[in-house]
């Protein structure tokens, strides 16, 4: 018998008309979750720009208000840094009126101790910029809301779920931490030479001045030969032919005792910021010492420098060895900002070079080397690679004015971190 051929059934029509019925239904879905996914995505993407923003803006700010301590620079600072970084395609607008609350200046508190987090506490603006009250912290706060000056951010696909925009808001605080400080110095025997700008036609080499440095006992003369007196050199004879016999007014300072009075303006600044900064004094010649540990009473800073003597090479490396002594010790702060800073007012000849100690500093401990060079006979290429190794700034000062103003400048130069 021939075999039977089973018929194959046909599917039913009717199935055809369900699965358009499910994509008509799983289509439109399908859609709203591709417009829902591409508006979170946007969304977070400005949140991320206002949040860079905002940081920016609050670092600069409180940079700015660290170095210049005015409350107009902190604001110039954070307006302009905004404005420098887009938010949905746009610079980020901040105001900077009082009133407005996009930039407060304030304190920060741990009320959970070290290991806790900070909290910012505002203090009126106008406290602030009348010296009334101190701040030490900055806050930006961000927006891309009805209010700001750049208003919501509209969405890329609006009316999804009646929602044609979105308004994020970004607070950021920059605050100044709390700074080690080891102050690296230079005593070498250039420190000692005073450069006398003599005026045309006067000098303190004629006969009258050496018979009158004679008069003074500053001078001795025997068998028709001068000579200083003892204990006198002969800047101190021209200091006296100065102010004395030429009348010119005061002499010229010794390099270091305008290196003196720039620290004790260094630590003057210190005096009146709110942050506890612990001091610690080194120096060098042809060697080096660690003349302080860290304090926190300046009259014992005070009192060192008062007590060192100048003369010698100049063994800068060496003078940086002993000074990351101080900010190791148990008095150095686990929290605080380390910094240091290395003053020459000549060229490195003695022991390691600054140069290799900074760059074995920084490999081994998170500081930041500051440097700073003095006079013209600085070798300030060599200490500007020191400052750049060491994540640092150089300063130069040609006179003893403007190394009085580098140093309250560093003094100024607070560290800052951002804590919200």
């Amino acid at each position: 018998m021939p075999r039977s051929i089973p018929r194959l059934s046909r599917r039913p029509a009717s199935r055809r008309g369900s699965v358009l019925g499910l994509m008509a239904f799983v289509l439109p879905v399908l859609a709203i979750l591709a417009a829902f996914c591409i508006n979170a995505a946007h969304m977070q993407l400005t949140r991320t720009e206002l949040m860079v923003a905002t940081d920016a803006a609050a670092r600069a700010g409180g940079r700015a208000f660290s170095e210049v301590q005015t409350v107009e620079a902190g604001k110039l600072a954070a307006v302009t840094t905004a404005a420098l970084n887009n938010v949905n395609g746009q610079p980020l607008q901040v105001r900077d009126a009082d009133g407005a609350g996009e930039i407060e200046f304030g304190t920060t508190i741990q009320p959970d101790g070290f290991n806790g987090r900070y909290y910012f506490q505002a203090i009126p603006t106008a406290s602030v910029a009348s010296g009334e009250e101190i701040a030490s912290a900055v806050r930006v706060n961000g927006r891309r809301d009805v209010g700001s000056l750049s208003g919501a951010v509209p969405l890329i696909i609006p009316g999804l779920f009646t929602m044609s925009t979105f308004q994020p808001v970004q607070n950021s605080v920059a605050m100044q931490v709390d700074r080690d400080i080891s102050l690296v110095l230079d005593r070498s025997g250039s420190m000692e030479w005073i450069t006398f700008e003599w005026p045309d036609g006067v000098s303190p080499w004629t006969m009258g001045a050496i018979n009158g440095g004679v008069d003074a006992g500053l001078i001795v003369e025997h068998d028709g030969n001068y000579y200083y007196a003892n204990g006198v050199d002969q800047y101190e004879y021209q200091q006296w032919a100065w102010e004395h016999y030429h009348e010119l007014g005061p002499a010229p300072p010794r390099p270091w005792e305008e290196l003196v009075m720039a620290v004790d303006a260094f630590l003057q600044v210190l005096e009146a910021t709110p942050q506890d900064e612990q001091v610690s004094v080194a120096s060098y010649a042809t060697s080096a010492t660690l003349d302080t540990w860290l304090e926190t009473d300046y009259s014992i800073v005070r009192s060192t420098l008062a007590s060192l003597n100048t003369g010698g090479q100049t063994a800068i490396g060496d003078g940086m060895n002993q000074g990351i002594q101080a900010l190791l010790d148990n008095a150095a702060r686990p929290y605080a900002s380390k910094t240091m800073v290395v003053m020459t007012d000549g060229n490195h000849n003695q022991g390691t070079n600054p140069l290799t100690v900074a760059n074995n500093l920084m490999a081994q401990y998170n500081l930041t080397i500051h440097t700073v060079t003095f006079g013209g006979g600085a070798n300030q290429s060599l200490m500007q690679d020191v400052a750049d190794a060491g994540g640092g700034k150089h300063y130069h000062a040609a006179t003893g004015s403007e190394l009085v103003h580098v140093f309250e400048e560093i003094a100024n130069n607070l560290p800052t971190i951002l804590v919200e």
